[in-house]
């Protein structure tokens, strides 16, 4: 999905020194509001707030700039995290993806929530340890994407109608990850914290594989008994599971649903048949639905 256009990114957060500020607030009171609205239309999120800090009239006239916005887009491409209102009465506006966090608890009507990962570095030991940056998390870290994104907010909070997480992570060999293990962070998360939210949560996690490998066997075996335990325990609290394998194609993948969470993890080495579209799919138009397909 490509960025909105109509909002413009900064390389540098937008600042007012202090020579620039009047000496007091009597030239604020006769500019009219739409003048800051116009201004503060232009700015991505972290810059509008260091707009409302440059005066309190400001603060005052831009304090529900973020009311009509119910839709949050995040991704590790910075150009592509953005918020938007789905009505159409505010242009989007532009975040910093780490600060995802702080958007959930300034967006009082928010709604829908999609979080899109493909630059994931899965190499080396520390893709399996805690990161202070949300782009720089891995489904291995403790917690996962979710505990990240959620910052200690309670699901109850909010009142969202859909949450998706979508984790592509493309290697070109085995070797290429550092340690092939079922990730369940976001796994346990889901069915501690979201099974019984007011909204869906929807989590898709895959890893492809580019090449395949004589040496790949003992990591594939140990992957698919990381499945297995994994969909064990989901099954013995109730949660409705399903183990898919495809020999032939180098596929296997796990489903779990329970409540209102339906997450899936797929390992498969790549097949162009099933990566690439077909001629008859790209003339398809765009499906905007982003509930994952089953």
């Amino acid at each position: 999905m490509s960025s909105p256009s109509s909002t413009s990114s900064s390389s540098s957060s937008f600042t007012i020194s202090s020579s620039t500020r009047p000496s007091g607030s009597k030239g604020f009171m006769h500019m009219p509001a739409e003048l800051f609205d116009h201004v503060d239309s232009h700015l991505s999120y972290e810059d509008s707030n260091n707009f409302k800090s440059a005066h309190p009239l400001i603060d005052i006239r831009l304090t529900s700039n973020l009311i009509y916005y119910d839709k949050l887009h995040l991704s590790d491409d910075e150009d592509d995290c953005w918020i938007s209102d789905t009505r159409g009465r505010v242009v989007p506006r532009r975040f910093n993806a780490n600060n995802a966090s702080d958007l959930f608890r300034s967006l009082e009507n928010l709604k829908e929530v999609t979080v899109i990962m493909k630059d994931v570095n899965v190499k080396n030991l520390q893709a399996m340890g805690p990161q202070n940056n949300f782009t720089e998390c891995t489904p291995y870290t403790p917690g996962g994407y979710l505990q990240k994104l959620f910052g200690g907010i309670s699901p109850s909070e909010l009142h969202l109608r859909q949450l998706s997480l979508h984790v592509d992570i493309m290697v070109e060999s085995l070797e290429d990850v550092y340690c092939l293990v079922c990730p369940t962070e976001d796994l346990k998360f889901s069915m501690n914290e979201l099974v019984n939210a007011e909204f869906n949560s929807f989590i898709q996690i895959s890893i492809c594989c580019a090449q395949i490998r004589p040496t790949d066997e003992t990591a594939r075996n140990y992957l698919l008994n990381g499945m297995q335990f994994a969909l064990k325990h989901c099954n013995e609290i109730g949660a409705k599971t399903e183990f898919v394998i495809e020999p032939c194609e180098g596929y296997v993948d796990m489903t779990v649903e329970k409540g209102n969470v339906e997450y899936s993890f797929a390992f498969f080495y790549y097949n162009p048949t099933i990566c690439d579209p077909t001629p008859e799919d790209a003339e398809m138009p765009m499906i905007t639905d982003l509930s994952p397909v089953v």
